[in-house]
């Protein structure tokens, strides 16, 4: 019954591919990459459903507009593309833009750049004559033209890992003295002869996903990423990602090393949807920056006089941003919580009032101002004034699941939430460089909020924060960190209702589970192995102990039960470190035990 069914339905796919071929008067293969978006939109307005692209590498060309591919308000269509590559030449133009769509489903294709959107070399001298620089010879078939990249990051020569301290910088000088060689000026960071250097520039999204929902990104493969490698932003959200994958590209004609990147930047990033992803079975390694991110974006109070205020919301965030009935969570400019409200109304001001300021200038958002709205809101807030940050709770990706993937190597942050009513469940978070799962809001980047409801369970967590293993002022000291502001400001307990639960740490350095800010956690069953094998002060100077293996701080009503140590290093002089403001908490001494390695 089931194979004359599927060749039925397959037969009938043919039939719409062929007809969507005659209709264009060219055959729909890698030969004729031309022909791929009027094919697909062909087939999208004669009500089949879907089309099947034939398998093959079809090298795109160049777009007249910010994206190779670009469909606006598709709905209810399939795109479906096993073994087929789709290239495209220019890492400044995107490749797939999905833009207030719905119900569609992108499966099988694999997206590359070629030229790679970064390239690299070896450091082969250094030198300090009054300004510390370096000479670095570009890798034998890596692109040569330096001026195109803006940042620089050192890389270990054996381990290709980043360097312990290191961040990413752009030198004010660079200058060409050979074929392949430049010196750059001033370079004040770790290195060494030897070292493997990095250039990234700008780069668009590979795959956009703009105000749309209910989308589904199926065995979709990125190499070489550019951009954001998966990006969605705004909309209803609820998009679903199966089987994705971001992995390292081929090494370029006549190359002699392998990429040390798969991507520039964030595996996949998640920005102002009004629901959360649903990310299962993923692999993402390599990414240049945070591999999983789910965010917010912060609005400033210009003006609050009782339930009128004036705000700038951020830029480019679209008509879904602090709709009628959305709560509305308020901080002061160190994140201290002031309170929550619901939006009435709000209406844009077309000519705003001159006296109104600019946003705070120390935040990144800055360089991005937005429009300016009165909001009127239920309920006063008392203080409420000038620059205090408000976060939209219903646009920060609340209700998503991430579940079974594979996170390895990223250089920044495995994961990093800001969201609620998320799980975090069954997956394998290995060796990225800052801390493999974050969750924490970050003012500083405008990027909201706290999280509330978050169920983080059966994960394998190891390896991790090798970049800042002297950092005493880094406050992500965790392997597992789930924080607020620190020091003198506390955020009132902005997370709340966590679960950390049979979880797997193994072989991180430092403080392994942080919690600050937290209320109504519970921290049961979890695994820590061969923890704290070398000391690291990570979050010192933000008043953590690094020598605790879990450490509290600004936390409430926090449950630990049947957590266990085994074998754990010498760095680790405590089971359980407390700091200031720190209540109502069962299992210090009963919660967390040491069980010594097995002999055989």
């Amino acid at each position: 019954m089931f194979k004359p069914l599927f060749c039925i339905l397959f037969t009938s796919v043919l039939a719409v591919c062929t007809r969507s071929n005659v209709a264009l008067g060219v055959a729909l293969d890698s030969s004729h990459p031309e022909a791929l978006m009027s094919a697909i939109m062909h087939a999208y307005r004669s009500g089949s459903g879907q089309i099947v692209i034939p398998h093959g590498v079809y090298k795109l060309p160049e777009p007249r507009g910010g994206f190779y591919l670009s469909f606006k308000e598709m709905k209810n269509f399939r795109i479906v593309g096993k073994g087929v590559t789709l290239l495209r030449t220019d890492p400044t133009k995107g490749g797939i833009l999905f833009d207030h769509c719905s119900n569609v489903t992108l499966e099988g294709f694999t997206l590359r750049c070629d030229p790679l959107p970064y390239t690299q070399g070896r450091v082969i001298a250094l030198s300090d004559s009054g300004a510390l620089s370096q000479v670095v010879r570009i890798c034998r078939g890596y692109r040569n033209d330096l001026a195109s990249f803006s940042t620089t990051t050192v890389f270990g020569s054996k381990t290709r890992r980043i360097w312990p301290g290191e961040t990413p910088i752009s030198p004010q000088q660079i200058k060409k003295i050979g074929r392949r060689t430049f010196r750059l000026t001033p370079f004040y960071v770790p290195c060494k002869v030897g070292d493997w250097e990095v250039f990234r520039g700008a780069g668009a999204s590979d795959l956009a996903i703009l105000a749309c929902h209910h989308m589904c990104i199926e065995r979709i493969t990125i190499m070489g990423g550019t951009g954001y490698c998966f990006g969605e932003t705004g909309g209803q959200g609820g998009n679903l990602y199966i089987d994705d994958s971001i992995l390292y590209p081929p090494a370029p004609r006549g190359a002699n090393s392998p990429p040390i990147l798969a991507a520039c930047s964030d595996g996949l990033h998640s920005n102002s949807v009004r629901h959360g992803p649903t990310v299962l079975d993923c692999h993402f390694e390599g990414t240049g920056d945070d591999s999983l991110a789910i965010q917010g974006w912060y609005a400033i109070i210009q003006h609050a006089s009782g339930r009128n205020w004036v705000a700038e919301f951020p830029a480019n965030v679209g008509t879904d941003y602090c709709k009628k009935g959305d709560l509305l969570s308020v901080t002061d400019s160190h994140g201290t919580y002031l309170g929550s409200v619901h939006v009435v109304r709000k209406k844009q001001l077309i000519r705003p009032n001159p006296r109104w300021q600019a946003r705070p200038s120390g935040v990144v958002g800055a360089a991005f101002p937005g429009d300016l709205y009165n909001v009127t809101v239920s309920t006063p807030i008392n203080h409420a004034a000038f620059g205090d940050r408000i976060n939209d709770v219903n646009t920060d990706g609340s209700g998503f699941i991430v579940r079974g993937c594979v996170i390895r190597h990223g250089y920044s942050r495995g994961m990093v939430i800001k969201a609620d009513n998320g799980v975090i469940e069954d997956n394998t978070v290995d060796s990225c460089a800052n801390g493999d799962i974050v969750l924490s809001p970050e003012p500083a980047w405008d990027e909201s909020g706290n999280s509330s409801g978050v169920l983080i369970e059966g994960n394998l967590i190891r390896s991790t924060g090798y970049v800042y293993p002297a950092q005493p002022d880094w406050n992500e000291a965790g392997a597992l960190s789930i924080i607020g502001p620190t020091g003198p400001h506390p955020n009132r307990f902005g997370h709340r209702g966590i679960a950390v639960v049979q979880n797997h740490f193994i072989g991180n350095s430092g403080i392994n589970l942080l919690l600050t800010d937290c209320q109504n956690v519970i921290v049961a069953d979890n695994i820590f192995s061969r923890a704290m094998r070398s000391f690291d002060n990570r979050g010192q100077k933000c008043g953590y102990d690094p020598s605790s293996l879990i450490y509290l701080q600004q936390c409430n009503s926090v449950l630990l039960a049947h957590n266990c140590a085994i074998a754990p290093g010498p760095a680790m002089k405590k089971l359980l470190g407390i700091g200031p403001d720190v209540s109502n908490v069962k299992g210090i001494k009963a919660g967390v035990k040491t069980i010594p390695a097995v002999v055989p």
